[in-house]
């Protein structure tokens, strides 16, 4: 089974959860821009490569996910930096109990081994816009809150077997598909998951939970145009 972090695990583990009550005007919000929401008509051709995309700045993917509760959110993956051979990667999750933003500079000598990723500074900003900035064993005290993101571009499709698979961003033509395993503390989950190259950071197109009632789908993606929301 592959080790794979869905991204930002604790919204699909309660929404919001940690004492935090839903945000009327933060949910308005998220239910207007989903509901704008149209399906692609556009196919995208089966993969070429069995390597992702190499990083690089302004790429951006955006997800719809729903926890167990059916309640929805909005992550948005961006690559907004780089900096002596690292790179600032962020992640904006928007939900019905607001919006936080982690912010990670992050080198990555394997794509395929997350054990090998060093994170070399993080940026965090909460749900009323305070930004900190953990030091030293800060980083690693604040570990679970990114560990899922980093795990998410640990990349590895060999031998996978391919199913072509449509979400709200298009068809995706045989993408790789795996059984995968996300897990935050002692919470763990078993999901089916479909990832593509042409996708950027992770690959990832969609993800379905075999044990709990949660799902991910690509909404929309880029290879330009990604922008800090933390300075």
């Amino acid at each position: 089974m592959l080790r794979f972090g869905l991204p930002v695990v604790l919204s699909l583990i309660g929404g919001g959860g940690c004492g935090f009550g839903i945000d009327k005007a933060a949910k308005m919000d998220i239910d207007r821009r989903l509901s704008a929401m149209a399906p692609s008509g556009q196919v995208f051709p089966a993969p070429a490569m069995l390597a992702p995309k190499p990083l690089a700045i302004g790429q951006w993917t955006q997800y719809r996910l729903i926890n167990e509760k059916g309640e929805p959110a909005l992550v948005t993956y961006k690559v907004v930096g780089e900096d002596g051979g690292a790179f600032w990667t962020e992640i904006a999750n928007e939900s019905y109990y607001g919006k936080t933003v982690t912010k990670i500079l992050l080198a990555i000598p394997d794509r395929a081994n997350p054990s090998t990723m060093e994170v070399r500074a993080l940026k965090m900003k909460d749900r009323k816009g305070k930004v900190s900035e953990p030091q030293g064993p800060g980083i690693e005290i604040a570990r679970p809150s990114y560990q899922g993101a980093i795990n998410m571009l640990a990349v590895s499709w060999q031998g996978l077997p391919r199913e072509s698979v449509k979400v709200i961003a298009g068809t995706f033509k045989d993408s790789f598909k795996a059984r995968t395993d996300a897990s935050w503390g002692v919470w763990r989950a078993t999901s089916s998951t479909w990832m593509h190259p042409l996708v950027p950071l992770s690959g990832l197109v969609r993800s379905l939970g075999i044990d709990r009632p949660t799902s991910m789908e690509l909404v929309g993606f880029g290879d330009v145009g990604a922008t800090s929301e933390i300075p």
